[in-house]
């Protein structure tokens, strides 16, 4: 039992060893071969390229270009529309002659799809369109008789390394291999065939279907949802564009074109897959890929096989008697095949010739539509799907069906086989001349010209290649040139060459010559030359076509092309020495025809179809059709039409849809900058109305103090709206007076003088809340108030009345409406027009020689000398408050009635005396101003009050000790002791003496309303204005320790100005003066400055030549013509720019490299003013880049979508979405960051404007903040590769790598936490903090820092500049609140609010540097300071005060401080510093000035007063009445030209000035002219000016 059990055993295991060896076999078996390549790629081993994608298409005739490089040729020949109609145009259903087959036909065009594929136009796109001739109306493409209509077509793609010199002329590709290799069922790559495989090992080798456990017979292939891309026009039926999902997946991408080439589509699919199951059945243990590989190996053996040996037969000729060409064998040569076998040296390419003329052949057998039937012979009856219509058809219609393919095919179960049924009954036209209307008159085309003409085409895509003539291709390939046009055919006609009686009467031949009228008729159009030597191409293959098929010249082409594909084909399936197949699967390939592949995949039955579906084979067909199908007419059978109607051309405006989103995409971005602008205003009011309530809420409310006093606000008129005021009753005075909220006087109603019966008059408003009420007092401005509440109004009613009551004046109240008190009322417009006329009479009077002044009637004139001025309307016309001291004693002298009023004449007569009046008059009426009682002296206290009176013009205020050392020193420089009084000559010898009686008889009033040249005396040789002019000759700074002027009166100085060197004479000599010293002055930033634009306008200049020259192939520059070179251009320069903002932002880099020697080459100073500049140049490139952009888009949105596609080829989009500008600018990542990076920079731009940062700091500092945006806006955009790869990153990389870094060290600085050691609430609301120094902080004197308050926020960062010197162990700021920050710093540091908590700690960045910190550069430097721009030379002063007392030595050896301040007051802590300065500046290094500008004029009769008065007392004390500084006081703003100028006398050796100026824009304007004014000047030194604004 053992010895059989391991017999057994041994039998067990011999079998599972046979059975591993027998499977091992057949796997080798199935791998062992060489896969077809299917780009083509090294199907030939010798010349690998041969045969491959994208190889040139060979020529066989000669280059025929008109310039022999690339320009179309036959310049001369006719219009293509014209040969159309004239050679290829006739009657419509003539059936095949020799029996062919629609099913031929369509089987003809999947042949031509699997070898040949250079439809595709070239990029960029080269239009070469046919002009519509009018008169043509077969097809009649225009039938509104334009005149201007032209067929869209393009140049075919080419290698673009071709096409420069007749040597390498232009040569078209063929975009598929020319082998028949499976391309049609597989794709062109193995990317392609794995997307429409199965993929399954359930079901291996399968092309997928819609549904694998379908039978073949009924499967068909999967749905496109992965959107391979299938060529998808639109369908010219429903003209409109369709998702290619709708499309089944092929390998063909045109399969889908029509739904007969779609059925062949179909066909093969299913034979792959039948072969592959037949392959999986007989050998299990194959996987997926093997199986596929096989059954794609065998499938494409069979489709060479028919191609080859059944259908190219009868494609190329059928006799009379039904016998089809005979094939040269493979193997052997012969008279019609030279080709022995396979031979590396044939190349297998698409020649010219065939792709342009001979393969088109078929289009004359191409049938308007085909029958459809079923297996027992019923032909079907179809719904018509054309738009707008209804009803049914017995065929299909070709032309409705371009693009449509599924639609019949889905319809039912049978339709497949029907189809073919059908295709295969259908007779395919005749083989003549004539090509049918869905082919000649309606082919498919885009979008804007649906319908086209494919004969048309033909001829003008031969031109396009450069195809020769008809002749010239002849003789290329070996035949005789035709000597006339009768020659090319003569081909009879007989009664054997039809199939049946009834086609024979169809048509009659003229004298049976088959081609003779429509050679005619090309003769005729072609000129009646006598031979066809211009002949085009395509035509004249047709013209010789007979009934047996295409004539010798097309069928040599087609015969010699399919040869040299056949024996250049290392895998064709005869060649055995590939080792492709055995003899059995050899044997089985050779045996299979078309008829049996439709067999295996069908439920058709060899009964129920034609034994040879290419031919109509008589009576040994099972069916035949109804009749010839007829395109374009109304044949009806059984009243129903044979063909539906083809749908007309139709065309299409590719910005339809888009205007509105165009229009409104480009009006909303260009409003945004009225829109931002208007926001920011209205933000900037809102600001300051909030900043008026917080005001107006910390304003001190005394009502229940002082019942006398009211709020309310004040309607001035419906120009100057309203204002917050404060009404108190003076019963005492019986006055009103009318103030702001600061007490400040606005208004003063005297009620002295009233006629008590008429009294005042009281309009109280009856609506709108019943709030206002209007007080009407005679010769006075209404009085309008608006209160809160009715309440209010009612509580002020109730004390004016009672005030009335007290002071004995009547009262009258009258109720009206709102709108009538303020329409009625007198407003201070109107009563300033009155005086201004008043203003002008009096001017007239005074100067009655001035011609300027206009001139008034007698009426105008009477009028006016009727008017009397009140106290206030007095004030203002001297432009002083109304509780002037000085203005009531002058209004109590002139008014002589004393009845409350100036008159005119009273009026006149003051004037006068200050317009006309000696120094005596006007001494003598200031005399009596202050005597008003007539005395005729003045007491010491009235003496000392007057000259109070006087500092009350200007706010300014005396210790009292002063005024009284004034007054002593003034007594005693007349004489007087202590208890006399002051009389007339005494006042005369102190303000009219010999010294001062020029300035005082100069003096006068300055009058508001009147011109200049009216305010003035005659001219004369030296007015005191010109002594203020020479104040740097005239007054130096005192001595410090003998109190004497170390600077005596120079009067040889004031004649040096005779000396000056002359200006040129002439305006161009003036010019290159200025423009020599400018240079000058600011070389280096000359240098840098058009060192950058030539660096910008070179890399603009570069992007858009190339784009308009080295682009040009690309085609974008002439789709949006040269606009787009200027955005490109643009964009470059946007790039290069706003990179280049991030240096000039990077402040700890700048403030390094300025100490190194790079500061002698490089302006670091004006980094700023380069940061502007830059942005200014970026601005504009934005601009023209967004403008360009608006053409460019026009001109894209205006261009049929698919030919964008070859312009962004790297922007993917579906088929079937047009390419509208909606689609560019909002769904498309470069449009939609395009319109962001638009929109931030209009925000950034208008909020960095002037007035933003001075209204909306903080929203300039957010919104500048969308910097970090625009950087990751402008990358994105790039990044959409539209038009090139992105080149943001390098620019921006190099400047952000140094910002990072810089921001880095910023960082580092502004996190460490800095304690506030002392903090000051100092006047004019400005907060001086002292904090502690942290380590390491060095710098120099006139930087500034970026302080951050913990409290207030860790990252609002704002910039001040440091008011410490650099040897000081603390830091200080003095910072004025002027803005929110700014205010809330000032609460925050102020210690009456702190409770004895800690001041918040702050976070500091810097500092940084800037032009003031270098003024110890220059040997005379000038500092100026307004404002709050003293701060930086509160710095600069301690530094140099430091210096002094250390003796460093430095360049600079004089330095000018002008301090330009409305008070004294304003800033006292800096008059702490330079009395620091004059104490301790041993060198007297620093010459300091200060000028009050509080004063109207400088030399009106009050300053003149003052002026007086402040020179006596700087005489006696060495110091400045107003300051206590020894420094010179100047009333009203300095002239800094005659400054300037003096300077030069002054110093006279010195080449260069260093001007520094820091505080208003105004101020450092004035002083950027005058710098400017003395560079004109020759020999004069330069002054260099460098300036920064607050």
């Amino acid at each position: 039992m053992s010895a059989i059990k391991n017999k057994c055993k041994c039998y067990v295991y011999l079998w599972i060893f046979i059975c591993a060896f027998a499977k091992d076999i057949a796997t080798a078996k199935a791998e062992h071969f060489e896969l077809t390549p299917q780009d083509g790629w090294f199907n030939n081993l010798i010349h690998p390229d041969w045969g491959a994608i994208d190889g040139h298409l060979l020529r066989k005739s000669k280059v025929a270009y008109s310039d022999g490089v690339y320009m179309p040729s036959g310049q001369g020949r006719p219009n293509p529309f014209e040969i159309s109609l004239a050679g290829h145009h006739g009657p419509p259903g003539l059936g095949s002659l020799r029996n062919r087959s629609a099913f031929m036909v369509y089987f003809g065009q999947q042949v031509v799809e699997e070898i040949l594929d250079s439809q595709r136009p070239g990029c960029p796109r080269e239009f070469f369109n046919i002009p519509v001739k009018p008169d043509i109306k077969k097809p009649n493409f225009d039938p509104d008789g334009k005149g201007n209509i032209e067929l869209p077509l393009f140049r075919s793609r080419y290698d673009q390394r071709t096409g420069y010199s007749p040597n390498n002329p232009r040569q078209q590709l063929n975009e598929i291999t020319p082998f028949i290799d499976g391309t049609l069922m597989y794709g062109v790559g193995k990317a392609w065939t794995d997307a429409i495989r199965e993929l399954s090992e359930e079901f291996p080798g399968r092309l997928k279907a819609q549904d694998p456990n379908t039978p073949i017979s009924q499967s068909f292939p999967a749905d496109n949802d992965i959107r391979l891309p299938l060529a998808n026009p639109p369908p010219p039926r429903e003209h409109e564009l369709k998702p290619v999902a709708r499309f089944w997946r092929l390998g063909n991408p045109r399969g889908n074109e029509n739904p007969f080439l779609l059925a062949f589509g179909v066909l093969w699919f299913r034979y792959h897959n039948y072969v592959a199951d037949t392959i999986h059945k007989q050998h299990p243990e194959l996987n997926d890929e093997q199986v596929f590989n096989l059954a794609r190996k065998k499938v494409i053996a069979v489709h060479q096989k028919i191609v080859m040996y059944d259908w190219l037969p009868a494609w190329l000729h059928i006799d009379k008697n039904g016998k089809p060409f005979v094939m040269p064998a493979y193997d052997k040569s012969s008279e019609n095949n030279p080709f022995e076998g396979y031979d590396p040296n044939i190349h297998p390419g698409i020649t010219q010739e065939f792709q342009t003329a001979a393969l088109r052949f078929g289009h004359t057998l191409v049938t308007p539509g085909t029958w459809i039937r079923d297996k027992q012979c019923n032909f079907k009856v179809l719904p018509i799907k054309t738009p707008g219509s209804s009803g049914n058809a017995h065929a299909v219609r070709l032309c409705n069906a371009y693009w449509n393919p599924q639609e019949f095919l889905n319809s039912s179960p049978d339709a497949f086989d029907n189809m073919l049924l059908g295709l295969a009954t259908t007779r395919a036209e005749r083989e003549d001349h004539i090509v049918v209307p869905d082919l000649r008159e309606h082919l498919f085309g885009p979008l804007e010209f649906s319908r086209r003409d494919l004969v048309a085409i033909n001829i003008q895509r031969a031109r396009d290649h450069g195809l020769p003539d008809y002749n010239s291709v002849r003789e290329a390939y070996g035949l005789e040139r035709k000597k006339s046009w009768e020659d090319i055919n003569n081909y009879t006609v007989s009664t054997d060459d039809f199939p049946n009686t009834h086609d024979a009467v169809v048509y009659n031949y003229t004298n049976n010559l088959y081609m003779r009228e429509p050679i005619e008729r090309m003769k005729i159009l072609y000129g009646n030359t006598s031979a066809p030597d211009n002949l085009d191409l395509f035509s004249g293959g047709i013209l010789e076509s007979t009934p047996d098929g295409p004539g010798e010249l097309f069928k040599k082409i087609m015969l010699e092309q399919f040869l040299r594909i056949r024996h250049g084909d290392r895998f064709w399936f005869e060649n055995r020495d590939n080792k492709l197949f055995d003899d059995e699967t050899f044997d089985e390939v050779w045996n299979t025809t078309i008829l049996d592949v439709v067999l295996a995949v069908t439920n058709i039955a060899s009964s129920d179809i034609n034994a040879n579906p290419f031919l109509i084979n008589g009576t040994s067909d099972p069916c035949f059709q109804p009749e010839q199908l007829k395109a374009d007419s109304s044949k009806q059978l059984d009243d129903i039409p044979v063909l539906e109607q083809c749908t007309p051309l139709q065309h299409y405006d590719y910005l339809s849809g888009s205007e509105l989103s165009f229009a409104l995409s480009f009006a909303a971005l260009g409003l945004c900058i009225p829109g931002t602008i208007g926001i920011m205003i209205l933000m900037a009011r809102m600001k300051q109305r909030k900043m008026l309530e917080a005001r107006r809420r910390q304003a001190p409310r005394r009502k229940e103090e002082d019942p006398n006093t009211h709020l309310a606000v004040e309607w001035v008129g419906f120009k100057d709206g309203e204002r917050n005021i404060k009404v108190k009753f003076d019963k005492e005075r019986k006055k009103l007076h009318v103030t702001d909220r600061g007490r400040k006087p606005l208004r003063l109603i005297d009620l002295r003088f009233i006629d008590k019966t008429k009294g005042v008059h009281f309009r109280l408003s009856t609506d709108k809340g019943c709030t206002v009420l209007s007080v009407r007092v005679p010769s006075e401005i209404d009085l309008v108030l608006k209160f809160a509440t009715q309440v209010n109004r009612s509580e002020f009613i109730t004390s004016l009345e009672r005030f009335l009551v007290e002071i004995g004046v009547n009262r009258n109240k009258h109720d009206m409406k709102e709108d009538m008190i303020m329409k009625d009322a007198t407003t201070k417009d109107q009563r300033k027009k009155v005086l201004d006329q008043f203003i002008r009479v009096v001017c007239l009077q005074a100067y009655k020689t001035d011609s300027d002044v206009p001139q008034f009637d007698g009426d105008t004139a009477n009028s006016v000398s009727k008017i009397q001025l009140t106290r206030s309307e007095f004030a203002d016309a001297l432009g002083l408050k109304p509780s002037s001291m000085f203005v009531r004693n002058m209004f109590l002298m002139v008014d002589k009635d004393k009845n409350g009023l100036v008159s005119f004449q009273e009026f006149m007569e003051m004037f006068t005396i200050l317009a006309s009046g000696g120094a005596d008059e006007k001494a003598k009426m200031l005399f009596n101003m202050h005597d008003l009682r007539r005395k005729g002296f003045l007491s010491k206290e009235a003496f000392t009050k007057m000259i109070k009176s006087m500092l009350d013009l200007s706010d300014s205020s005396l210790d009292d000790s002063d005024v009284g050392t004034l007054v002593s020193t003034l007594y005693q420089q007349v004489g007087l002791t202590h208890g006399q009084n002051m009389t007339l000559a005494a006042f005369k010898k102190i303000f009219a003496s010999e010294e001062y009686e020029n300035t005082l008889e100069q003096a006068t009033l300055q009058l508001k309303g009147a011109k200049s040249q009216w305010q003035n005396k005659k001219p004369i040789k030296e007015t005191f204005s010109m002594r203020r002019k020479t104040f740097i000759e005239t007054y130096g700074q005192d001595g410090a320790e003998n109190d004497q002027p170390t600077l005596q009166r120079q009067k040889s100085k004031l004649k040096i100005e005779t000396k000056q060197k002359a200006q040129p004479m002439t305006g161009w000599q003036k010019r290159l003066y200025s423009f020599n010293k400018y240079v000058e002055n600011y070389k280096r930033q000359i240098f840098w400055v058009t060192l950058y634009i030539l660096i910008s306008i070179g890399i603009f200049v570069e992007r858009a030549y190339y784009y308009s020259f080295e682009r040009e192939h690309a085609g974008l520059r002439r789709l949006a013509g040269y606009g787009v070179t200027v955005t490109r251009g643009a964009a470059s320069g946007m790039m290069w720019t706003y990179s280049c903002l991030l240096i000039t932002m990077s402040r700890n880099t700048i403030t390094f490299l300025r100490e190194t020697f790079l500061h002698q080459f490089i302006p670091f100073d004006s980094f700023h003013a380069m940061h502007k500049f830059v942005a200014a140049l970026a601005l504009i490139f934005t601009v023209t880049h967004c403008v360009g952009h608006g053409f460019n888009l026009y001109h894209i949105s205006t261009w049929p979508s698919t030919d964008l596609n070859c312009v962004f080829r790297e922007y993917f989009r579906a088929t079937d979405k047009l390419a509208s500008f909606h689609y560019w600018a909002w769904t498309t990542i470069t449009g939609l960051t395009g319109i962001f990076l638009t929109v931030i920079v209009i925000v950034m731009y208008v909020f960095a404007m002037p007035y933003a940062r001075r209204h909306l700091f903080n929203a300039f500092w957010f919104t500048h903040s969308f910097y970090i945006l625009l950087y990751i806006f402008m990358i994105l955009h790039g990044s959409g590769r539209l038009v090139q790869p992105p080149l943001t990153q390098n620019f921006l990389i190099g400047p952000l790598v140094i910002y990072v870094i810089d921001k880095l060290i910023s960082f580092s600085r502004k996190k460490v936490k800095i304690s506030v050691e002392k903090a000051e609430l100092l006047p004019s609301d400005v907060l001086g903090l002292t904090f502690k120094r942290p380590l390491n902080f060095e710098y120099k004197s006139g930087q500034w820092v970026r302080i951050a308050c913990l409290e207030l926020g860790e990252e609002e960062y704002h910039p001040f500049t440091l008011t410490s010197a650099p040897h000081e162990e603390h830091l200080s700021l003095h910072i004025r609140a002027v803005g929110p920050w700014t205010m809330n710093m000032r609460k925050t540091y102020d210690i009456n609010s702190r409770d004895g908590k800690e001041f918040p700690k702050v976070f500091i960045d810097g500092p940084f540097g800037e032009g003031h910190q270098d003024w110890y550069r220059y040997k005379v430097s000038v500092l100026v300071g307004g404002g709050i721009g003293v701060t930086p030379f509160a710095s600069i002063l301690k530094d140099i005060v430091f210096r002094s007392k250390s003796s460093v030595k430095f360049p600079c050896e004089r330095v000018y401080f002008l301090w330009v301040t409305r008070t004294q007051k304003q800033f006292e802590w800096l008059t702490d510093i330079i009395r620091e300065v004059e104490e301790n500046d041993q060198k007297r290094l620093v010459n300091v000035h200060i000028f009050i500008t509080q004063f109207q004029q400088k030399f009106d009769l009050r300053t003149t007063m003052l002026y007086i008065c402040e020179r006596n007392f700087q005489k006696v004390c060495g110091k400045s009445l107003f300051t206590g500084l020894r420094a010179t006081t100047h009333f009203g703003r300095p002239e800094f030209e005659v400054f300037f100028k003096s300077l030069h006398y002054e110093h006279p050796t010195v080449k260069q000035v260093g001007v520094f100026s820091c505080g208003p824009p105004p101020m450092t304007l004035n002083v950027d002219r005058a710098c400017s004014a003395m560079n004109k000047y020759d020999n004069f030194p330069s002054y260099s000016h460098h300036f920064e604004n607050f």
